[in-house]
């Protein structure tokens, strides 16, 4: 493969992560808008009904946004003595 190949390579795999990333900050800003325990059981709801292979990345999100939430709620409750 020559350099100039490899090049354009890098630089298409540059620019998925890049897309990918954006994607993702987009989502979770988003997702962040279901603040309420309300909203987020609806939200579930609605994820229940597909699979987990298409649910995966939502899933993941509200749960490391859930996470922190609780680690703002009550500091140090979910770090070890």
């Amino acid at each position: 493969m020559t350099l100039a190949a490899r090049i354009l390579i890098a630089r298409a795999q540059a620019a998925s992560r890049r897309a990918a990333r954006k994607r993702r900050a987009e989502l979770e800003r988003e997702l962040a808008g279901y603040a309420t325990a309300a909203d987020r059981c609806d939200l579930e709801a609605a994820l229940d009904r597909y699979p987990d292979g298409v649910t995966h990345e939502v899933r993941s999100i509200l749960a490391r946004q859930y996470m922190t939430a609780q680690e703002t709620r009550f500091p140090g409750a979910l770090r070890g003595s």
